[in-house]
């Protein structure tokens, strides 16, 4: 079996420092594996570019462009945005992304995040691109922004939510991406939720290198991991491994209109 990774940051240096191979070593692994097909996210100018040159590489691999709450300082948020939207006229870039809010940490102003954020929803509108977005402690006003851009869908990826949120997700039309974080023990919120998505609004994925699942944690995540998300995912749902396994890649292919 093989599994659609839709959310992983395999330009991240953490592979050039701690896989043997870096980069094209641990995609070439993963691809050569259990994984069908790995979307690399970008989060900033830089390895938004970095994640359109690795999509070229690989027929398997493709690219989001956007710019994450946690990168936000760019010295004019009207320019960098244009930027990005030069990268997603590429045949190869699948979606705006990873765009959103992170109110985790003190040090990034609200309201600098929420400018980028409304700004690139409203190029999302104005391309008609799937968005992903990057929801940390902010549901509320996540959920309030996205109200305002009825005509733009995506997925929340590495959905931290709860199981009315998730739903009232579906109802607007967007899809509901799980992580490494539904493997973990005390994940009451992801188990949940996991359980209460429609099946053809169901996606998985790593983040990686970040949030490496159960038995992994703590440790260098990688996309062939995938799988033992999809198989908690499994076995909360009541379903076979394999039934995850094609419908989180149909549903993809169709939110990212790969063919």
């Amino acid at each position: 079996m093989k599994f659609f990774d839709t959310h992983a940051h395999c330009d991240d240096k953490r592979f050039e420092l701690e896989y043997e191979g870096g980069t094209n070593g641990v995609i070439s692994d993963c691809l050569n594996d259990n994984v069908s097909y790995i979307i690399n996210i970008g989060t900033n100018l830089e390895n938004s570019r970095a994640s359109i040159q690795l999509a070229e590489r690989y027929e398997n691999v493709y690219a989001a462009c956007g710019i994450h709450p946690s990168d936000v300082f760019y010295e004019n948020a009207d320019k960098a945005i244009e930027k990005i939207e030069e990268l997603l006229k590429h045949p190869k870039a699948v979606a705006l992304g990873e765009i959103g809010l992170d109110y985790h940490y003190e040090d990034i102003p609200q309201d600098l995040q929420m400018i980028y954020f409304e700004k690139q929803m409203r190029l999302a509108e104005r391309l008609q691109i799937p968005v992903i977005i990057h929801d940390r402690d902010a549901h509320g006003d996540c959920l309030d922004m996205i109200k305002k851009f009825p005509t733009v869908s995506g997925v929340f990826h590495s959905f931290s939510g709860s199981a009315e949120m998730a739903l009232e997700l579906v109802k607007l039309g967007w899809y509901i991406s799980f992580s490494g974080t539904v493997t973990f023990k005390n994940a009451k919120k992801p188990k949940e939720a996991c359980t209460a998505v429609p099946s053809d609004r169901l996606l998985i994925e790593t983040d990686a290198p970040y949030l490496a699942p159960t038995p992994h944690r703590g440790e260098l995540n990688r996309s062939s991991y995938v799988q033992l998300t999809a198989e908690e995912i499994a076995r909360l749902r009541g379903v076979s491994l394999e039934e995850i396994g094609r419908l989180t890649e149909e549903n993809a292919k169709r939110l990212f209109r790969i063919k």
